[in-house]
């Protein structure tokens, strides 16, 4: 496909806005419409052949309500936000238009797309489908094609419980009244690298990160399978028995397998 207009809803933000650029480097005419634009999202969606919804899913799922009926079976309502059941539903029930669901598993500070992992739900239709897998593609995105289901409850555990994990360690320095730089002047490689993302999670935009743990209906059930793992490891490596703690750590180091030496390769790598 050649000549194809892009618009998209929120692409001042910052997402947006990297969005914008990967698809005009790419030859495509893009057309944003956001807080700060004149143009009205409407009139960006009759315009264009591909509607990109880069908003806070709240947005987007009153936006898919907004613009989907006016759109026709040859156009594509796509969006990209971080999690996918509600809003693939809503995209499907308010437009006959082909439907995608995206997920781009990086920030707008990420300088290229190659290599970085992209998840995309197909939810109806298989010409644009083809077409934006084509794109991505052709820079070097991995694209893994997954259901919205699969796709929310791997978000649990890979955003909601890692963010999770992070402000509670946070929580913990706060209430142990010790301050970053302290733990800094004693830091080893590794812990460096958890406190600095302490600091990335709270220098950003805190709702969003609100959204990622407490939107995610998935997330209850991964962080009560992590609280039982809490458990176990404080029985076991807090017993005194020197035996049943390398014991229980050996069966993890098993379940792992060869993942332990590609780990250590690739964290060596950062460190």
């Amino acid at each position: 496909m050649s000549n194809i207009t892009i618009g998209i809803i929120g692409g001042t933000g910052n997402m947006g806005r990297w969005f914008k650029d990967f698809f005009s480097r790419a030859g495509h005419t893009v057309l944003v419409a956001g807080r700060k634009t004149p143009v009205l999202p409407l009139d960006t969606a009759k315009k264009s052949d591909v509607v990109i919804l880069s908003v806070p899913i709240e947005a987007a799922l009153a936006y898919a309500e907004e613009i989907g009926p006016i759109l026709s079976q040859d156009q594509l309502l796509m969006d990209l936000c971080s999690l996918k059941e509600t809003i693939l539903t809503s995209m499907l029930r308010f437009t006959k238009a082909q439907v995608v669901g995206t997920h781009p598993l990086f920030g707008p500070f990420t300088d290229s797309i190659k290599g970085q992992n992209i998840i995309v739900c197909p939810g109806r239709g298989t010409g644009w489908l083809k077409w934006l897998e084509d794109e991505l593609r052709r820079k070097e995105a991995v694209v893994t094609r997954m259901d919205p289901v699969t796709h929310d409850r791997n978000m649990a555990v890979v955003q909601g419980l890692t963010h999770f994990l992070t402000v509670c360690m946070g929580r913990t320095l706060q209430k142990m009244n010790m301050s970053p730089d302290e733990a800094i002047s004693c830091s080893t490689p590794v812990f460096r690298l958890k406190i600095n993302l302490i600091g990335r999670l709270f220098s950003q935009d805190l709702s969003l990160y609100a959204s990622l743990i407490g939107a995610n209906r998935h997330v209850e059930d991964a962080l009560a399978t992590f609280m039982s793992a809490v458990d176990e490891a404080k029985e076991s490596l807090l017993s005194g028995q020197k035996g049943r703690a390398i014991a229980y750590l050996d069966d993890i180091r098993s379940f792992l397998g060869d993942f332990c030496q590609d780990g250590l390769k690739e964290s060596n790598k950062i460190l």
